[in-house]
């Protein structure tokens, strides 16, 4: 799990402190935390990058998936439920 503080590039707006998000993190187990800002490119790919690595490390590879080209409209779910649902993990 990732917990993700974003808009990290409005440091004078800032609401929670990274000690908080830190702490909440902490609490939850193994949770990851960071702080991203979509707009300056800051750790946006980490956090994804993250959380797949997680997933894998869950996961062991004889029960991965055949993977699905979304192209395919005979194949493509049409709602994010029906990713989660499709196997009973999130996607």
């Amino acid at each position: 799990m990732v917990l993700v503080g974003n808009k990290c590039d409005l440091e004078s707006e800032r609401v929670v402190g990274r000690e908080q998000g830190v702490s909440l993190a902490r609490s939850w187990g193994n949770c990851t935390f960071m702080e991203t800002s979509a707009k300056a490119k800051i750790n946006v790919s980490e956090a994804f990058t993250d959380l797949v690595h997680q997933i894998n490390q869950i996961i062991p590879p004889h029960q991965a998936h055949k993977v699905v080209p979304f192209s395919d409209p005979e194949t493509r779910p049409t709602k994010a439920a029906e990713i989660v649902n499709q196997r009973g993990y999130l996607i």
